[in-house]
Parts: C-alpha cells; sequence; structure tokens
C-alpha cells in the first residue's frame, strides 16, 4: 500500500508540473486563483453570453471601486493622518439609509411583528394596536402563516388588492389586482419586462438620455438595440417630441425595429417632472408607433416643485381615451406597465426590495405570459411584499400611528426638500458648474466644465473626462459621485450625479468640499482661465 500511495504520489506531481505553468499550486492557491492549465476551460470572458460581457452599470463603476480604497484608508489610523478629511461621503447611489436616514417606526414595527409574531399578542402590549392588527393581516395572508413561506408568483393577494385601492385613490379610475404584480424591488419588475419585450436582434427599444442605466444594460444584456432619445438640459431636461420622433426614425432606418419607449418621471438622474402636455405627447407618439410604454414612477413622491405636481401615466392615458371616446384612436389599443418602489419616496427601504408593476392594456393571455415570467422566480421577497402594502397604505387620521407617522414622513420630506433647493442653489454659486432645478427624484445632475488639459489627461488614462474627475474627487474630498457619461449625455458636454440624501450638516459638508475641489482642479489644469 505505501509504495502504491507514493506512485500515485508521483504520478500527481508530475502531472502538476506538465500542465501546469507560471506558478506553483501553493503560489495560485495563496493567490485564490485556479491553477491555469493547457486544457481550455468551458466558461471565460470569450465564451460566457456577450450581453452581460458587454453590458455597463455605472452606478457601482470605477469610482466606486476607489470609493472601497479610499475608505481602507480611512480605516487605518496611520493612512487616514495623510488625508485632508476624515470620512467618506457617498453622493454617488439612491441609498437612504446608508446616510442616516431614520425609517418609519410603523413600518418597522410591523414588519418586527411580521417576523416575530408572538410581538402581536404580548401582554403589556409592546406595539401599537394598529401596527398589531396590521401584523395580523399579513400573517393570516400568508401561506403557512409565515413570512418565511414563498407566496403566489404574483404576491400576496391581499397587497395587490391595496395597490390597486392606492392606484384608485391616486388617479381616480379603477385598477385590478390581476393586472398587477409584486417583485423584488422595481428593478427586477423592469428587467422582466423588457426580457418579454425583446425577441429578435433587431428589437429596440428607446431610453432617455440620460438614463438611468439599468436600462441600457438590461437591454444590452437580453440582446436588443438601445436608441437614445435626448432630453434637452437647457429646459430643465424636457421631453421634446420632435426629439422622439427624430430618434425613431434614426432607428428604424438602421434595421431596428424599435418595440417599446422608457420614460422616467421624476427623472434619474436629472431631477425633472413631466407635465401633463409633455406626457400627452408621449403617450400619442407611443400608440401612433405601437410601442410598449415604460413608465419609471418610483420618485412620484419625491417631487418639490409645487407648480408642478406627480401626475401617473396611467392617469393621463385614461384622461385621453375619455375625451377621444369611440375605439377609432390608437390611444384606445395603447399598452402601459408602470413601475413604483419602497425604495425610493420617504421609505428609503432599498434593503427590503419591495416593488410592484401595473399592466394596462395587455390582453387575459398576455398577463398569463408575465405571470409565466414570475413563476419562475417562485415569488418575491415576501416582507418586501409587506413594505409595498405598507408603502401604499400608511396609517391614516384617527389610526393610533398616525400621529407620529405624519410627524416622521414630513421631517423626511422637507428635509430632501431642503437639501434639493439649497445644493441646486450652491452648485450654480461656482463657477464653471450650472445646475437644472431639482424638481424631484433624489439628485442634482450639473453640467461641469472641465478643462481642455484635464479631458487630455484623461484620455491617456482611457477615460472619460467625468470619470477622471469624479475619481479625484474621492480621493481629494472623499465625496463619491458618478460621472455623467454613465447616464449618457451629449458630445462635448460633462456632468456627475450626486444624491441630496446626506442630512443637512453633512450636505454642507459636501458643499464646502465640492467647492473647493472644483476650484483646485480649474487652477491645476487652466492656471491661465
Amino acid at each position: 500500500i505505501f509504495f502504491r500511495c507514493k506512485a500515485v504520489w508521483t504520478m500527481a506531481q508530475t502531472i502538476s508540473v506538465t500542465h501546469c505553468r507560471r506558478m506553483t499550486a501553493e503560489e495560485h492557491s495563496a493567490q485564490g486563483q485556479p491553477l491555469e492549465c493547457q486544457f481550455p476551460r468551458a466558461l471565460t470572458v470569450s465564451t460566457m453570453n456577450q450581453g452581460v460581457h458587454d453590458s455597463e452599470y455605472a452606478v457601482r463603476g470605477a469610482v466606486l471601486v476607489k470609493a472601497t480604497e479610499v475608505a481602507a484608508k480611512l480605516a487605518d489610523p496611520a493612512q487616514a493622518a495623510n488625508l485632508s478629511f476624515q470620512r467618506l461621503i457617498r453622493c454617488n447611489i439612491g441609498n437612504p439609509h446608508a446616510v442616516q436616514q431614520a425609517p418609519i417606526t410603523f413600518f418597522r414595527q410591523v414588519a418586527a411583528a411580521v417576523q416575530y409574531p408572538p410581538l402581536v399578542d404580548m401582554d403589556p402590549p409592546v406595539l401599537p394596536q394598529d401596527a398589531c392588527r396590521r401584523a395580523r393581516e399579513y400573517i393570516q395572508a400568508m401561506p403557512g402563516k409565515s413570512v418565511g413561506s414563498y407566496t403566489e408568483s404574483d404576491g400576496l393577494q391581499l397587497v395587490r388588492k391595496q395597490v390597486a385601492s392606492f392606484i384608485e385613490r391616486r388617479d381616480g379610475f379603477p385598477a385590478d389586482p390581476k393586472s398587477i404584480e409584486l417583485t423584488t424591488g422595481a428593478s427586477e419588475a423592469v428587467k422582466r419586462c423588457i426580457q418579454v419585450i425583446l425577441t429578435d436582434v433587431n428589437d429596440g427599444v428607446m431610453v432617455p438620455c440620460p438614463q438611468y442605466p439599468l436600462y441600457s444594460c438590461a437591454i444590452t444584456m437580453f440582446g436588443g438595440h438601445v436608441a437614445y432619445y435626448y432630453l434637452d438640459e437647457d429646459r430643465g431636461w424636457a421631453v421634446d417630441a420632435k426629439e422622439l420622433r427624430a430618434s425613431y426614425d434614426e432607428a428604424t432606418s438602421s434595421g431596428v425595429k424599435v418595440r417599446s419607449i422608457a420614460v422616467i418621471n421624476p427623472g434619474n438622474p436629472c431631477g425633472s417632472v413631466l407635465d401633463v402636455d409633455t406626457m400627452k405627447d408621449i403617450l400619442n407618439f407611443a400608440a401612433e408607433e405601437n410601442l410598449v410604454l415604460l413608465a419609471d414612477e418610483v420618485y412620484q413622491e419625491n417631487v418639490y416643485a409645487e407648480d408642478r405636481p406627480f401626475q401617473s401615466f396611467k392617469k393621463v392615458l385614461r384622461m385621453m381615451q375619455q375625451e377621444k371616446g369611440g375605439t377609432s384612436d390608437p390611444i384606445h389599443s395603447a399598452q402601459l406597465i408602470s413601475f413604483h418602489s419602497t425604495s425610493k419616496g420617504v421609505l428609503g427601504e432599498c434593503g427590503q426590495r419591495g416593488g410592484y408593476m401595473e399592466l394596462v392594456g395587455f390582453s387575459t393571455r398576455m398577463l398569463a405570459q408575465f405571470a409565466k415570467v414570475a413563476a419562475s422566480s417562485l415569488s418575491s421577497n415576501t416582507l418586501g411584499q409587506v413594505f409595498v402594502g405598507l408603502m401604499v397604505c400608511p396609517p391614516v387620521e384617527g389610526e393610533e400611528s398616525h400621529e407620529l407617522y405624519h410627524k416622521e414622513y414630513s421631517r423626511i420630506f422637507e428635509g430632501l426638500q431642503r437639501r434639493a433647493q439649497t445644493l441646486c442653489a450652491a452648485l450654480n454659486d461656482i463657477p464653471g458648474v450650472s445646475c437644472q432645478p431639482i424638481a424631484g427624484a433624489m439628485y442634482a445632475f450639473p453640467n461641469i466644465t472641465i478643462p481642455t488639459a484635464a479631458v487630455s489627461a484623461a484620455a491617456l488614462q482611457n477615460m472619460k473626462a467625468d470619470e477622471y474627475y469624479c475619481i479625484d474627487l474621492v480621493e481629494k474630498t472623499g465625496i463619491v459621485c458618478v460621472p455623467g457619461s454613465g447616464f449618457g449625455q451629449k458630445n462635448g458636454t460633462w456632468h456627475l450625479r450626486m444624491t441630496i440624501l446626506p442630512p443637512d450638516d453633512m450636505m454642507e459638508d459636501v458643499i464646502s468640499r465640492f467647492k473647493r475641489f472644483h476650484e483646485d482642479f480649474c487652477r491645476k489644469y487652466a492656471p491661465n482661465e
């Protein structure tokens, strides 16, 4: 046995030496790398799905990698002593609770009771009675009366009914729970729809530019074409009907079959809010060209301009259908999918992953196909569904928790509104920086003048100028932003996206650091200007 084992060991060593090059097995193991062998591997960057390979998601790109490096330096006292700042301020992503936004008490109380049902019946009570009542309702609606169970593929019927009631109160038109699907965040819903819509390599989706990169990423991933229509920065990032037509014609003339158009309202990253006339133009255009309209309305509670309240595409569509009567106008065949999420608004519950989509204008057979796609994921996050229910059905006047809920809601909303105005005004006071009004959503998207020398320096490092700027920004100030090139922008312009989420004291710090950085950056690359 000894000699046989020795022979096997000798053979193994021989195979290892013969087939493996550059590093020993120990060296590979130490670096966490697989052995590099002569035999080809099944999955490599060249053999993987090229749609996934070619897709990009700028919100979590190179700047975030640099931010992680800076965070590591801040955590090391020896390295932190060499930095001119003491904290990293993450203005790159709409993640409210990561920058100290407090959760809504009632929502967390219900969630706690759903997770641990004995809280409901404790004596003496530890939770308000209305929170206990709501928790019981959700628990009773769950299979096995447990949040740990899968639900129906399209979500808990109780929550879908609550969503339908919310839409009816908001719009003044009926909504059918059977046309509503609960999803693991709105992002999953968007990807699910794009997957269903794209049927051929020549299919395309019209997307605003600038846009939230989820859209271009998902379209590329599923093998489709992105047809950009440019927003008008000089008019507050407005959508222009002529631009829609030009984008559509350019795409179709190049062989792309445009099947859908995406609209983000309120706008991400631009902070714009559409007026009703523009929404009518978009709906008419989509109906005339037989396009499915994807209405991303996750920021519908984040509207700060009092002269332009949020209006849903569903409401405007139903108004147009009423006005035109009959069935001869293509508006009566319009198809609309709208999205909402617990991650935005004043909840900011990104980690709970709650969302929904409403499908309007689809046949029963088509709804069954969407349901089939939902079934492939079994069900969305059960606790996320509870948060959707709470979002659309919060405490009302007369209930025990209403006063505290209203106080917390108002404090969060007023803080967002105040910081939207403060940040926009401060950016416009910096020479070489201009920012359109932040009418909605959670972001500023300022236009940045970058000196020619800096553009050249960025090109030498194979970078876009705004990415180069943002990497330098995080290294010098600890402020994390997203370069505008990740969202798309007109050639020759440079932007960045920063959130309005940091609390007031932190926002003051952001403004002062950013102003000083931009002035130093311009002096370095354009000393004589």
